[in-house]
């Protein structure tokens, strides 16, 4: 039980920090939940049987690492938006040319 859920912690947190550092950072939220749900149940698991603490500390180092890009990328990147306004002026001469243009062929 204990191994199983160290190789889903690692697994987790590897995802997270991956996805943390590509353009889908938003998805790496649910893979450091994950990992450090893990890296809990591994840490409390340990304190009874009193085995080593370093695969935890590992966990928990790269949940810190992809919580941290995930929250920087949140924060800093900025969403760039087309430049939506529409013309302000509209051209009256090209208008006013159109009219004449009918006018002239009903007169005919």
């Amino acid at each position: 039980m204990r191994k199983v859920i160290i190789i889903l912690g690692l697994i987790t947190s590897i995802v997270a920090t991956i996805l943390s550092v590509t353009k889908f950072s938003s998805l790496a939220v649910t893979p450091i939940i994950i990992a450090f749900l893990c890296g809990l149940i591994i840490l409390f698991l340990s304190k009874k049987e009193q085995t080593k603490t370093k695969t935890i500390q590992y966990i928990f180092l790269l949940v810190i690492i992809s919580l941290s890009i995930t929250i920087y990328k949140g924060v800093v990147d900025t969403v760039e938006i087309d430049n939506t306004e529409q013309p302000n002026e509209i051209s009256t001469e090209g208008v006013k040319e159109t009219l004449n243009d009918t006018k002239t062929e009903k007169d005919l």
